[in-house]
């Protein structure tokens, strides 16, 4: 058994051959739960200024539309690039769109 323990066991092609394509899809799966995680990260954010304008008022990097029987809806989109490990060779753009009602005109 100790011989076993202590021999130098070299790697073999076929080990190679199974163990990079199983890294390779796992890389590529840990950068889709990456930019995934950003795109809500940015989504809640966004979400969270564009209710706060709505609660006091202020900001200017919205659109307001008018709504019939009074308030806005106001909208928020934004597009951001997202950081990639494997594709670095074009960036991958998210758009984020945030809506909030706003109910009262004199914000």
């Amino acid at each position: 058994m100790r011989k076993l323990l202590l021999a130098k066991n070299a790697g073999s092609v076929e080990s190679f051959l199974t163990i990079a394509p199983q890294v390779f899809i796992f890389l590529i799966m840990f950068q889709l739960v990456f930019m995934q995680f950003n795109l809500m990260r940015d989504t809640h954010i966004y979400q969270s200024e564009l209710t706060k304008n709505a609660i006091s008022g202020g900001g200017k990097n919205y659109a307001r539309y008018p709504l019939i029987g009074g308030g806005s809806v106001l909208l928020l989109e934004n597009r951001t690039a997202a950081i990639k490990f494997i594709d670095f060779t074009q960036p991958a753009i998210m758009k984020v769109v945030s809506i909030a009602v706003d109910e009262n005109d004199s914000n």
